[in-house]
């Protein structure tokens, strides 16, 4: 076991994989977690490739474990089609052949599955000692070089060789690091949801057109998850109630294409989650001195890409194996270098993109449904080939 102990602030995604990883490398962790305990939020993920050869990565049993509890595109009958709202096809976008062409399935799967899967994973005997902490919030840290602390809300101070923000878009931590960086709001908010599978395209679809953008991916025989980016000042759409939400959702998209109308309708209201969408100004550094940020903590950025999880989970697998094998400081300084230069890239074109995809202008909506239409049903685009490619 190596000699050193993470503390970890942060116990989502990007933190208990964290742990994971690093349990499996001989590394110590502590978890600190605000909630009470691990909840049931949110709706589903897509891993993509480099997300899943991240998963693999970071622990053999994990990758397993998620192959079983997803969908994979191996499973894919059909290609995944992109439609205007009318339902025009503009491109299929064929997913059965990703482990061959990049080196890995994609694989849908729910957000609070992974998360369970992760949490088992830590709770289970291993290398090295893992301690996650409910009801643990961390309102501030520190570093003098050698160690790092974090300061919890009910005034503990707590030691460690290293202390990781994965504490989200909202970061504590991210301040200290980088200076303050406030989120920035996207212009559109997230209505996320788990429906039953439509007889037509029940894998998965994607939809474009004025003001908004909706995406729907199978994760198990029956069912799917779906999230739908709309226009809105922001605070609006996460005001409402639920049942609202829905009813509003219905009534700007009810006239677009089938399936799209029929999948939000037959969504519970108990399996609908509302937010804001956010990213950051790409951070000029992701570490000072024994304090380092991993996930929406270093880089948040907008589902357009859906590469949220799969660039924490790159950071997770970066880190843990230049910790594993590195003295601190030389670990700190290549996963800075590495991580910045790439996932800044990402933040800057989810972005672009996120402009271009929510446009109400129809001049360039009908611009972007061409460019969309002119890629070749199997062509190798640069943004699959930068994202997809990349092994941790």
């Amino acid at each position: 076991m190596k000699s050193i102990k993470v503390l970890v602030a942060g116990g989502g995604i990007g933190g208990l994989a964290l742990a994971v990883a690093l349990r499996e490398r001989g590394i110590a962790v502590e978890v600190f977690e605000r909630a009470r305990g691990f909840g049931n939020t949110g709706s589903g993920i897509e891993l993509t490739p480099n997300g899943v050869k991240s998963v693999d990565r970071i622990s053999a049993g994990l990758g397993e474990a998620v192959r079983r509890a997803g969908w994979s595109s191996e499973s894919h009958a059909c290609d995944m089609p992109i439609m205007s709202s009318e339902g025009k096809l503009l491109k299929s976008r064929e997913v059965g052949n990703f482990p061959a062409k990049w080196g890995a399935p994609m694989i849908g799967i729910l957000r609070a599955d992974l998360h369970r899967i992760l949490a088992d994973a830590v709770s289970r005997p291993g290398a090295a000692p893992v301690t996650v902490h409910h009801q643990a919030a961390v309102v501030g840290a520190a570093t003098d070089g050698r160690t790092g602390s974090l300061t919890l809300a009910d005034g503990r101070t707590v030691t460690g060789d290293v202390v990781v923000g994965a504490d989200g878009v909202r970061s504590t931590l991210r301040g200290i690091v980088a200076g303050e960086v406030p989120p920035r709001y996207l212009g559109f908010t997230s209505v996320r949801g788990i429906s039953k599978r439509p007889p037509q395209h029940g894998d998965g679809f994607v939809f474009v057109g004025p003001g908004g953008h909706f995406f729907a991916e199978a994760f198990d025989d029956t069912r799917l998850f779906w999230t739908a980016t709309v226009n809105s000042p922001e605070h609006v759409w996460p005001a409402k109630p639920v049942e609202q939400a829905k009813a509003d959702l219905l009534e700007l998209w009810g006239g677009w294409s089938s399936p799209l109308p029929e999948t939000v309708a037959s969504c519970a209201l108990e399996d609908m989650v509302v937010t804001d969408v956010h990213d950051c100004p790409p951070l000029k550094r992701y570490h000072t001195g024994r304090l380092v940020l991993l996930g929406d903590a270093a880089h948040p950025i907008g589902p357009v890409l859906g590469q949220g999880a799969n660039m924490a989970l790159e950071d997770v697998a970066t880190l843990a194996c230049l910790l594993a094998e590195q003295d601190v400081p030389a670990a700190l300084r290549q996963y800075g270098r590495v991580r910045s230069r790439r996932a800044n890239k990402i933040v800057q074109h989810s972005r672009l993109l996120a402009r271009l995809g929510h446009t109400t202008n129809p001049l360039v909506g009908r611009i972007r449904d061409a460019l969309i239409s002119s890629m070749k049903r199997r062509e190798e685009t640069y943004r699959d080939k930068e994202l997809f490619s990349y092994s941790p």
